[in-house]
């Protein structure tokens, strides 16, 4: 039971030793390893930041959809955790949306965010399920 905790923590203390941190606005996260977070504890709040079109087409279960050019208004409402995993997504690695958001959760002391590296097409290419609204 104690180790049902332990794999992911080490994937995120993994995540935060090999990340790029300030280089590409925040660290990053492999589509394999989001989905090892996503069954341990805690969960880690999902956050997709493409407009919400793209979202009803096909999004990662459970992920809240916040467009870009609502984050910042909506930060505080999102009551997200400071310490704990916040994977933020859009389309793909030329997607600079989401290094956006997560640079700014990191940069406001959200030192879990998180970017999924090629975003929602990296999560399909890895075989994980997508929800559709």
């Amino acid at each position: 039971m104690a180790r049902k905790w332990l794999i992911p923590i080490l994937i995120l203390i993994g995540i935060y030793v090999f990340s790029s941190q300030g280089l590409k606005g925040g660290p990053e996260v492999s589509a394999r390893d989001a989905a090892a977070l996503l069954k341990g504890n805690p969960l880690p709040v999902l956050i997709d930041v493409r407009e919400r079109a793209a979202f009803d087409q096909g999004h990662i279960a459970g992920a809240h959809s916040v467009p870009i050019g609502e984050f910042k208004a909506r930060l505080e409402s999102l009551k997200l955790p400071k310490m704990d995993p916040v994977i933020l997504y859009g389309d793909d690695d030329g997607d600079a949306r989401a290094r956006e958001a997560t640079k700014l959760l990191y940069d406001s002391g959200y030192q879990g965010a998180l970017t999924l590296r090629g975003g929602i097409e990296a999560w399909r290419a890895a075989g994980q399920p997508v929800a559709k609204k």
